[in-house]
């Protein structure tokens, strides 16, 4: 592996021609434009009476969907869910608030979906920079929320969470948590300068490192389990890589019993640990048990923890932090990290199927 690649700003602006790295750094304004779009839309008071709310979405359009629903599960009243298919769960119905996100507007997933919620009386709700969906919901008089951002969809997580947020708190859903917003991105700021391409002393760097030659599993509890996927997802997509996910405390109950074989594990596999100050007492105590029966198999392993003012700020940093993780992985791996090429052959293919 030449990691030489990853040493220098010239060789790492050499290897990215789209910019991934400039979209991962724009995050925090993601998150400031996101605000402030969800907080002049015009959404009718009746859409607030629901008593289930649905984020129908795939890949990057359904992650910030999951993240709000962990980061909000404490307060809302009523269930949210993300549907990630055609169609919608049976209990989807008129007294249920539908968002349908897609990043493009064209996704035939989201827009089966859409189709479901208008023809069951749904309350609908559409986030997207256009296409289709954006047209079906203006012909629907549904409430259609906008913003303007060129970039691959996985790297818009600042617009499909704080979007998410920003309408259920526009709704009375939730708390106003404007507050928890501005302190979540002073923490990212305190972070840039620990995983910048130009730091002479990058942790990012050297957990890509350690990770690029790996099989990468990825462990969370609570968002962070959340954000487990969304971390595999990165890795799949910007580092164009294997990896896996799995939750505490479910995987205690099964995945522990395989960590022994295969042998060639030992060379081949890297387990990520997210922490999380908000981890309950357990989970602390599982965390730890957890990682002693993974140095029992010779399993390598790491743990990162970003505390911030919020579960808001570290899942923030959490995606500033591993989102620069698996873009030096690509890099590693002799990887653009932007194309998505086997995703491209796979749409073509369902278009003429």
């Amino acid at each position: 592996m030449d990691t030489s690649v990853i040493e220098t700003v010239e060789r790492i602006r050499a290897a990215d021609p789209e910019d991934m790295l400039g979209r991962i750094k724009e995050l925090p304004q993601q998150v400031r434009d996101a605000w402030a779009i969800a907080r002049r839309a015009k959404i009718p008071p009746a859409h607030s009476d629901v008593r289930s709310v649905v984020v129908a979405g795939m890949g990057g359009s359904a992650i910030g969907g999951d993240l709000a629903a962990a980061l909000v599960a404490g307060e809302l009243k009523v269930p949210m869910t993300v549907h990630r298919d055609y169609g919608l769960p049976a209990y989807a119905g008129r007294d249920s608030l539908v968002i349908t996100s897609s990043y493009s507007g064209n996704t035939e997933e989201s827009l089966s979906s859409f189709e479901e919620a208008r023809k069951r009386g749904a309350k609908v709700i559409a986030i997207t920079t256009g296409g289709r969906l954006a047209e079906l919901a203006t012909a629907a008089g549904f409430p259609l929320v906008t913003f303007s951002y060129a970039a691959r969809p996985r790297a818009t997580l600042g617009y499909s969470l704080a979007l998410v947020l920003g309408v259920l708190a526009r709704m009375g859903l939730i708390r106003d948590p404007s507050a928890d917003v501005e302190a979540a991105l002073a923490d990212v700021a305190k972070l840039q300068e620990r995983v910048h391409e130009g730091a002479r002393t990058n942790d990012a760097k050297k957990l890509a490192v350690a990770l690029a030659p790996k099989v990468v599993f990825v462990y969370g509890a609570g968002a962070m389990g959340v954000m487990a996927r969304r971390v595999k997802g990165q890795v799949n997509e910007n580092s164009k890589a294997w990896a896996a996910y799995d939750v505490l405390p479910e995987l205690d109950h099964n995945a522990v019993v395989g960590f022994p074989q295969p042998a060639v594990a030992k060379q081949a596999v890297a387990v990520l640990i997210l922490r999380s100050m908000h981890d309950l007492g357990r989970h602390r105590v599982r965390w730890e048990v957890t990682k002693e029966l993974l140095d029992q198999s010779g399993i390598e392993h790491h743990s990162i923890e970003l505390p911030g003012a919020s579960a808001l700020s570290e899942v923030l940093q959490m995606t500033y932090y591993t989102d620069h993780v698996s873009y030096y992985m690509a890099l590693l791996n002799g990887a653009d990290p932007s194309p998505n090429t086997s995703v491209d052959f796979l749409k073509d293919r369902l278009a003429k199927a």
